[in-house]
């Protein structure tokens, strides 16, 4: 009987791997219609690539392969699977948790705590150069909300108002406008980032089918697993596996939580569970469009669940949310909003895309298919362990915590549209922390489950006992290795100091060349018009942009080319910084992707004078 389920296990894997192989073969295969509809001019369009190539590829790829191991479940483990009459019975769910575990818990969580803290503490702050493009980003969209008090009035920002709002929040709290200022903002993210995922894993820490010590050694280990996934960097560097921009996403799954596992459908965590992606589609409009998917999937759940009564709730927040919001903001800047989205949506991939490598066959070809191969292998592996835990009777795993691991994994799969998106190594590596985060868990508690039969080597009083050793050990290494005792006792000077750095201090000396002659000849111009990728440039000449087209790239749409047009008809800036050597995105200069812009330029204005790797042009008296 044992070597009969080996063998049907054996040939299960076999078909799943068999149906990898054709999944990679056939990715390539597949080729939907190039359509460009704003005629925006970048990689996909030199490839006549369409923006969906990849998604169809992406969920054949994790579709296929899952589809068949569930087709092979049902023809050689029919009986071991859940009745589907049984799946839907959601009964409330008794955690193994006693007092005495809560507290040892408890003890390593607030340690954990402290930690965050002294190693925020300790941070050498980040007083690199900066990234004109990137940082620009935020800093010229900031300084346009400053001057005018228009968010999407002002500027046409491509994630939406955390480019205008965190520094500006940054500028109000020092009482100064500057770049140190700026770059203090993601440090407070990342710390509230590395809150809610410690939070996240004493949730976690619950459900696990362990008993009281080694679901401790869980906790600390998965603890450590997540906390290091997130690392301090500028908002221009948001590539860590948990990023600042993912504050939302881990909130968002906290009160996901509480609402399937803890069955605690309060007004509280309903508000929070509709509010969060909407706020997040103000912040981040990604990240909003993900979380607002899920919310849709959530709304099923709660009307397979019988609680329409809820249902109607999440409406009524969801629209009295986005009333206020009109209310506030104003009506044109809300029409602006608006309008902006399904442009941005429709062009973003067509502005920047890379094609996303073919898993296995591009490897050695392309630089970033072996991370694209793992991203992809990650998710599926992920995803075939959650179909497993779903279907296979399992008195452990209950029904509310099988909706919730697919929940996660449903998000997983949302959050890597981001890497088709644009495929490189650090987009891909972005939407790896979800998929992560499952296989982890069930790995992690699977071994430990393993561990606890060998009760002769691991009683409680061992277990206690090297629980403590392992974590000390751990806390050790951290201190030597990130701890600063005299960066924690200067804090307050260190950051009052850095604050206070002239801007000239993180920018490079050509620019500091170009930002001196602006300054002594466009004295009468009200705005400066930025025609290169170097978006920090209106910034640094403490200047609006006479466009909300700050990043020109983003006009590439021919509808948007013509406004730019239009909008430069009317301000008449007498200087346009039209070039600049220091950054290209793919190869595509801006003079080649927004063609009509670039057009009237060329008629309106000459060249005036090139200063170290700046070409200005001036406007034909």
């Amino acid at each position: 009987m044992k070597y009969q389920n080996y063998k049907t296990n054996f040939l299960i894997f076999f078909i799943v791997i068999f149906s990898i192989i054709i999944s990679t073969y056939l990715w390539s295969k597949i080729s939907l219609p190039y359509s460009n509809k704003y005629n925006v001019i970048g990689v996909y369009s030199s490839l006549n690539h369409s923006t969906y190539n990849d998604v169809a590829r992406y969920i054949f790829f994790i579709s296929f392969p899952i589809l068949t191991f569930l087709t092979s479940l049902f023809v050689f483990k029919k009986n071991k699977l859940i009745n589907f009459k049984d799946l839907i019975l959601i009964e409330n769910n008794k955690l193994n948790y006693n007092k005495e575990s809560k507290k040892i818990i408890y003890f390593y969580y607030f340690t954990f705590l402290l930690l965050i803290i002294f190693q925020f503490f300790s941070l050498n702050l980040p007083d690199f150069k900066i990234d004109n493009w990137h940082d620009g980003d935020y800093l010229t969209a900031a300084k346009n909300y400053s001057l005018t008090n228009k968010i999407w009035g002002s500027s046409y920002a491509v994630h939406g108002i955390s480019m205008s709002l965190y520094p500006n929040l940054m500028w109000k709290f020092f009482g100064i406008e500057s770049i140190g200022a700026y770059r203090l903002f993601p440090l407070f993210l990342i710390i509230f980032v590395k809150f809610f995922c410690l939070y996240f894993a004493y949730q976690l820490s619950k459900i696990c089918f362990l008993k009281n010590n080694f679901r401790t050694i869980f906790f600390i280990l998965f603890s450590f697993l997540i906390l290091s996934m997130s690392g301090y960097g500028s908002l221009a560097d948001g590539y860590n596996l948990i990023a600042f921009r993912d504050l939302y996403l881990y909130l968002y799954i906290i009160f996901l939580f509480n609402i399937i596992i803890l069955n605690k459908i309060n007004f509280f965590n309903i508000f929070f569970i509709t509010v969060i992606p909407s706020i997040s589609m103000l912040l981040h409009i990604d990240i909003g469009i993900y979380l607002n998917f899920s919310l849709i999937f959530l709304i099923f759940y709660f009307y397979f669940i019988n609680e329409k009564r809820t249902i109607f709730i999440v409406a009524s927040i969801f629209l009295s949310f986005w009333l206020i919001i009109v209310l506030f903001f104003g009506i044109d800047e809300f029409i602006s909003f608006v309008k902006n989205i399904p442009i941005m949506i429709s062009s973003i991939d067509y502005l920047h895309g890379w094609v996303h490598p073919n898993p296995f066959l591009d490897m050695g070809e392309s630089k970033h298919a072996s991370r694209a191969t793992k991203g992809l292998l990650l998710q599926l592996f992920a995803g075939l362990i959650v179909t497993y835990k779903i279907i296979i009777k399992n008195d452990h795993f209950d029904n509310r915590k099988k909706f919730f691991f697919l929940f996660l994994f449903l998000l997983s799969l949302i959050f890597y549209r981001t890497a088709l998106g644009r495929s490189d190594s650090f987009h891909i590596r972005m939407s790896g922390d979800l998929p992560l985060i499952i296989t982890s868990f069930f790995c992690i508690e699977y071994i430990l489950i393993n561990l606890e039969k060998f009760k002769f080597f691991f009683n409680k009083k061992i277990i206690n006992y090297f629980t403590f050793i392992f974590f000390i050990s751990l806390i050790s290494y951290l201190i030597h290795s990130e701890f600063n005792y005299l960066n924690i006792k200067n804090i307050k000077d260190r950051y009052l100091k850095f604050v206070e750095l002239d801007d000239k201090y993180f920018i490079h000396k050509d620019t500091i060349n170009l930002i001196n002659y602006m300054n002594e000849n466009a004295t009468s111009d009200q705005c400066v018009q930025n025609f290169t990728y170097d978006h920090a440039l209106p910034y640094l000449l403490k200047k609006r942009t006479c466009t909300t087209y700050y990043a020109s790239l983003l006009a590439s749409p021919d509808i948007l080319q013509k406004n730019y047009i239009i909008q430069l008809k009317k301000t008449k800036p007498s200087y346009i910084i039209y070039n600049s050597e220091r950054y290209t995105l793919d190869n595509f200069e801006i003079h080649e992707r927004l063609k009509l812009v670039n057009e009237f330029i060329n008629q309106n204005y000459n060249f005036h004078k090139k200063i170290d790797r700046y070409i200005i042009y001036k406007i034909i008296e």
